[in-house]
């Protein structure tokens, strides 16, 4: 069940096998922090990433996320929907809200279930059409990759809307509907209980 995002959300006591997750504002995009262990399912990002404890995980337009020049075109074919998309996934060595200091963050607290959820779900976004997940190239920043990715981003469903999207299906209270830009995603979790005792 997912609660608007104004409503009262019940503190329960953490159990001892929770983790923190994070998400990030990057200005115009949100992503999501989480141990690499939630990404367990996937031997071939173990491999590429190695023992690194954080992945940093963000859904968007194919054609707008990779490009570092956007231009009005590509802008006009991402909110149309005729890029497809893709994923992208950077190493996060240490600390993230060391890692993301000059970025807006905001920790959340996880049970082992929800966890468990958010690694079903996260799965569920790459195209894995080829067996596994496939690597499209080297990412924006830091040590990271390109994925293939599925589902159709349009001017409706953002990256910041999978953001939302994700963290409704584990039972957050945040509304995923119309959560288009990264500040609407950020109000709405600003009141959810932050870390784990």
């Amino acid at each position: 069940m997912c609660f608007l995002s104004n409503s009262t959300y019940a503190v329960e006591p953490v159990p001892a096998n929770s983790a923190s997750v994070y998400i990030i504002n990057n200005g115009w995009h949100t992503g999501l922090v989480l141990p690499a262990t939630v990404l367990k399912q996937f031997p071939e990002l173990k491999q590429r990433f190695g023992d690194v404890p954080y992945l940093e995980m963000g859904w968007g337009d194919k054609g707008f996320y990779q490009e570092r020049n956007v231009t009005a075109g590509i802008a006009v074919r991402a909110m149309l929907g005729m890029s497809g998309s893709i994923i992208h996934l950077v190493a996060v060595p240490y600390d993230p809200r060391q890692y993301f200091k000059n970025s807006q963050i905001k920790e959340i607290c996880l049970s082992s279930v929800q966890l468990e959820r958010l690694s079903q779900n996260l799965a569920k976004s790459f195209d894995l059409s080829s067996g596994s997940v496939s690597a499209l190239g080297k990412g924006l920043y830091g040590d990271s990759e390109f994925y293939a990715a599925i589902g159709a981003y349009h001017v409706f469903n953002t990256c910041n809307s999978w953001t939302a999207r994700q963290l409704a299906q584990l039972d957050l209270p945040i509304w995923p509907y119309f959560k288009l830009t990264a500040s609407s995603v950020m109000n709405a979790i600003a009141d959810i209980p932050e870390q784990c005792q």
